[in-house]
């Protein structure tokens, strides 16, 4: 069914080549089947760009001192120096409530922040500096 039947005439322009009635219905709704795929193709290929558009959020942007506190690298990852002086106060962050922050008064009255994920036990690798003056 893929080629037309031959009507084998003396003549050679007449040795074209006719469809029948079936073979033209089938060759219909094989055209109109790939033209119908590619629509729905093309259509989910815009329904997923539109949603790869609409779930894309902004990134959180990295800590950076924007005033005077500073951040300095933490000396150690598993304790807290006894140079930072008593603990004076603990903080919850509200947005991700594994962290918590540890403040501590050195000698000179200097504010130091360390911050703690209690879920993973780890120590994060900058503490904040507040002077105090």
């Amino acid at each position: 069914m893929s080629s037309p039947s031959v009507n084998q005439n003396p003549y050679s322009w007449q040795n074209e080549p006719t469809w029948s009635k079936s073979e033209k219905a089938i060759a219909r709704i094989q055209a109109r089947g790939v033209t119908m795929l590619r629509k729905h193709v093309v259509a989910l290929c815009i329904l997923a760009l539109c949603l790869a558009t609409v779930s894309c959020q902004k990134l959180d942007e990295p800590i950076t001192p924007t005033g005077p506190l500073t951040y300095e690298t933490a000396k150690f990852a598993d304790s807290i120096p006894h140079d930072y002086g008593p603990l004076i106060g603990v903080t919850e962050n509200s947005r991700a409530p594994e962290w918590i922050g540890l403040w501590f008064q050195r000698s000179d009255g200097t504010i130091a922040a360390v911050f703690v994920n209690v879920q993973q036990g780890r120590i994060y690798d900058k503490a904040l500096t507040i002077p105090r003056k």
